[in-house]
């Protein structure tokens, strides 16, 4: 069986007790596949009678497979491009942690089956363990909860004590060659950043995390003033938008559509036909500006820190 892992497949077995039974689902190694409902069933390749790979009618964002599914993908494609400086396993948890600067990258993200995500251990024993994680290094313990996949886990944690920190909304697009912007400032791409462009947002915490992936950087100039900036990274066919940021002098004039578009251009000429963003629940302003762009929501994730330590994190979506 030569399917590529990922791939939507149509499986036909030899019963042992004669004729034929078959699966439907997406291939997740050489002998698991995940059906419609979720299940990850195992089985044998040696009683392969036939199969194929069944091409998706839908390529939009965000759509052709079950929301589980999908939500596991942009999650992970949000990990791959905002790479933790050390990650590890604890069962289906991933623990990543990177110091003290944004969530994502120094929290515990649930993998698994719902309801937990299957750690490896009794839930209330799990959770210890993070605890334990996270304090040892002097980190505030935090779970990135995708939702609806882990709301059992999330209402385990808000039981516990653990405080919502931000919830934030992923949204998806298809991205599509669209008709240059007309605008005063100028814009530029390039394939790095330097101390101007960090100094907007004052982002020189994570210089380190940005470097530790490929990625376009958007730069605005209103003549040699820099006012805006965005980033972009390309993973599993998606380009995932972050950083977007404008000079608050400069707001109302465009400058975030100019950046999202040149973005999401310069991704389209990669090849890169989906785009996933995320943006703070609260934030009204920008998910309108978003979905003025095409962007619709996916799904949310919440940040629950437990309350009895320092939170020495700052408070950002991404």
């Amino acid at each position: 069986m030569k399917a590529p892992i990922g791939a939507r497949v149509s499986i036909r077995f030899h019963d042992p007790e004669g004729g034929f039974r078959d699966l439907v689902g997406y291939l997740e190694s050489e002998n698991t596949i995940r059906n419609r409902h979720g299940d990850l069933i195992e089985f044998d390749r040696e009683k392969i009678a036939v199969y194929k790979v069944i091409e998706d009618k839908n390529h939009l964002a965000g759509h052709g497979a079950p929301l589980s599914l999908r939500i596991q993908e942009l999650e992970n494609v949000l990990t791959a491009t905002w790479p933790p400086v050390k990650q590890e396993l604890f069962g289906k948890w991933l623990l990543r942690t990177s110091g003290k600067f944004t969530m994502r990258a120094n929290s515990v993200l649930p993998c698994g089956k719902a309801p937990y995500g299957e750690p490896p251990k009794d839930i209330d024993e799990a959770i210890a363990h993070v605890v334990a994680h996270y304090e040892k290094q002097g980190l505030n313990p935090i779970f990135s909860i995708p939702l609806p996949t882990y709301k059992e886990l999330d209402s385990k944690l808000f039981d516990n004590g653990w405080i919502e920190k931000i919830r934030a909304h992923v949204m998806v697009a298809d991205i599509k060659r669209a008709a240059k912007d007309i605008s005063k400032f100028k814009v530029s791409i390039t394939d790095a950043f330097d101390d101007s462009w960090l100094a907007l947002q004052e982002d020189h915490g994570v210089a380190d995390l940005m470097r530790a992936y490929p990625a376009l950087y958007a730069s605005v100039f209103d003549g040699e003033k820099l006012i805006g900036v965005g980033r972009t990274s390309h993973a599993d066919g998606w380009s995932a938008l972050s950083r977007v940021f404008v000079d608050p002098t400069y707001r109302g004039q465009g400058v975030s559509k100019l950046i999202v578009n040149a973005l999401l251009a310069a991704s389209f000429d990669a090849g890169i036909k989906k785009t996933v963003l995320q943006v703070d629940s609260k934030n009204t302003v920008a998910i309108s500006l978003y979905s003025s762009l095409g962007f619709s929501f996916h799904h949310e994730y919440v940040y629950r820190s437990y309350q009895k330590t320092l939170n020495l994190i700052s408070e950002e979506c991404c």
